[in-house]
């Protein structure tokens, strides 16, 4: 990557400060409580289930994957296959 493309990332990732992300979550709690009429603590409930299971799917994977690609490069250092 570039300087430029780090200082990117970089200001992309400053602008994920905790405040904004939880400011931001209790807008969406707050538009979804008023525009369902289902009360913010159960809406507030429904989301944090529902983006562990996310987590905990999507982390799974990334050890998945994680393992395979290590399995791959130590077959490759190793001389069992080529690229």
């Amino acid at each position: 990557m570039t300087v430029a493309s780090w200082d990117l990332v970089r200001s992309a990732l400053a602008a994920l400060s905790w405040s904004s992300v939880l400011a931001g979550s209790k807008a969406l709690v707050r538009w979804l409580s008023v525009h369902t009429g289902v009360p913010a603590l159960l809406v507030a409930a429904v989301l944090l289930c529902v983006g562990y299971r996310l987590l905990k799917r999507s982390a799974r994977f990334a050890v998945e994957v994680a393992a395979v690609a290590l399995a791959l490069v130590v077959a490759s250092e190793l001389g069992w296959i080529r690229w």
